[in-house]
């Protein structure tokens, strides 16, 4: 039996597979060397293919391959312009401590300042880094003694606890607070919550119009605050002597040919995600365009291997080819690549390419979050834990484990995410639940809403969809697709030749079509 060897150059990896006629014996993969496309691919490639013959004892015979010029994807985050609130200003909507369960409006005034406030004038205390907990207590104290009305409390420090505890009388404190943008405002709204329930004057747009003295024309002003407020337990609002110049919208600059763009806003609404849990105010983007250059032939494959190379002329008909070796599947089933920068998607006699897939998964995450591209990479694939203590964590549906090594205890409370160096901590602003949320809507909205388009596109009315491709190995993913196509379409991962999985469809499926002689 001849010994085949199917070669996919990918844009991120290289795949090999070597088969006895149509009987798999090896297979492997490698990063793509020099681009799709390149010489430094093809050697790239001829290097694996040798290692596998080698490791396994064989003698390549034949080769398949399918020249094809790189399909170049590149992911953007775009910030548009936030809503207009006026004179209004959110200056803080959450802070690592409060203290008091109260809402109070009153004039800004520095906390060293309070003696000198005239009476019956109703202030806001305002320390400065530099005041700590037990003089800006005591400066407090002294005022309200002396009849000054004081309706909240704000200090730039870590400190709310500390100085409500010192306080003869009971007022709301928020601390991280941006103390100068506070001050030079007019007036501040300062609402603190504690228990279960989330603000309740700050949210109310009639209050807010009344407390400071709105017009009618600043009355969406007021609709717009109260509606980013909601989920909050503490907030600082302010009152500007006059609103910042209007300037014009500007809309994003959209590039020309294929385009996948998914709105922050519309992840987090169909998360049903908290106010300020994550961000809203910007877009990911993913677009593509080809190579003018032609890519390396199967003749440079065969001077690198010293075998004949048997060109098939579509990489699309090879995945296809592939991926329908997998057992239990129904005639029109649709075939989906999920690659870093792309979905492919092959039906019986059309296939169409889109750019937007793991790569733009990763940045919709990074932006919303506000982490790191790498910790985003590894945050998006799987369930998280949340960090009980420093040896103990809790998954996602409520099970408790003890870790072999302490984590750092500064990541207490925090959701930790499975990285190559052990658990990685990425954000504190959610619950495991909010983030498991946030996360199968991404899915749905990022990958489902390409992959519906590309199915309709090319395969409307199929009633079965396969996941093959690098990104197939996202567990979620298939449930993901699954809800977006809907209770017709049934939605499964590829098993290549019935042992391969859901990776090598193109490699295997080049030995397919080689070996029934279709080029």
């Amino acid at each position: 039996m001849t010994v085949w060897a199917g070669v996919d150059i990918g844009n991120a990896t290289t795949e090999v597979v070597l088969c006895r006629d149509r009987d798999v014996v090896a297979s492997g993969r490698t990063p793509t060397r020099g681009g799709k496309g390149s010489a430094r691919a093809i050697q790239g490639a001829a290097q694996l293919v040798r290692r596998l013959a080698d490791k396994h004892g064989l003698t390549v015979e034949r080769a398949a391959f399918a020249p094809t010029p790189p399909v170049h994807s590149t992911v953007e985050r775009v910030r548009l312009q936030a809503r207009r609130t006026g004179r209004l200003a959110i200056v803080l909507r959450s802070a690592a401590t409060t203290a008091g369960d109260a809402a109070g409006v009153g004039v800004p005034v520095p906390v060293e300042r309070l003696a000198a406030v005239d009476a019956g004038v109703s202030v806001i205390a305002c320390a400065a880094a530099e005041f700590g907990y037990a003089e800006v207590a005591a400066l407090v104290n002294d005022a309200i003694a002396a009849g000054c009305d004081i309706a909240a409390v704000l200090t730039a420090n870590d400190e709310a606890v500390l100085i409500s505890n010192r306080l003869n009388s009971p007022v709301p404190v928020v601390d991280d607070v941006e103390v100068p943008r506070v001050l030079a405002s007019t007036l501040v709204a300062v609402e603190v919550r504690e228990g279960m329930s989330p603000l309740q004057r700050l949210t109310d747009p009639f209050w807010l119009a009344d407390v400071f003295a709105l017009g009618d024309d600043e009355r969406a002003d007021a609709r717009t605050v109260a509606d980013q407020l909601f989920d909050s337990v503490c907030a600082v609002v302010t009152l500007d002597a006059q609103a910042d110049a209007d300037e014009p919208a500007a809309e994003p600059e959209l590039p020309d040919g294929l385009v996948h763009i998914v709105q922050l806003a519309d992840i987090a609404a169909a998360a049903n995600a908290r106010r300020g849990a994550v961000a809203i105010d910007s877009l990911v983007m993913a677009t593509m365009g080809g190579d003018d250059v032609s890519p390396a032939d199967a003749d440079a494959l065969a001077t690198a291997l010293g075998v004949p190379v048997t060109r098939i002329d579509s990489e699309a008909a090879a995945a296809r080819a592939g991926a329908l070796t997998t057992p239990g599947l129904p005639a029109d089933v649709v075939v989906v690549d999920v690659g870093g920068g792309t979905v492919d998607v092959v039906a019986a006699g059309d296939r169409v390419v889109l750019p937007g897939a793991g790569q733009l998964l990763t940045a919709a995450t990074a932006a919303a979050l506000d982490i790191s591209t790498s910790a985003a990479e590894y945050a998006k694939r799987a369930e998280a834990v949340t960090a009980v203590t420093v040896q103990l964590v809790e998954d996602e549906h409520g099970r408790r484990r003890f870790l072999d090594t302490p984590i750092d205890g500064r990541s207490t409370g925090w959701l930790l995410t499975a990285a190559p160096s052990g658990l990685l901590p990425f954000t504190s602003a959610m619950s495991a639940a909010e983030w498991r949320g946030w996360r199968l809507a991404a899915k749905r909205l990022v990958i489902g809403g390409n992959v519906t388009r590309g199915v309709q596109q090319v395969g409307a009315g199929a009633s079965a969809v396969l996941l093959v491709g690098g990104g197939a190995g996202d567990d979620e993913l298939v449930r993901a697709l699954a809800e977006r196509l809907g209770h017709d379409v049934s939605v499964g991962r590829g098993n290549v030749a019935g042992e391969l999985g859901h990776r090598f469809a193109v490699a295997y499926g080049l030995v397919v079509l080689a070996t029934a002689g279709t080029g």
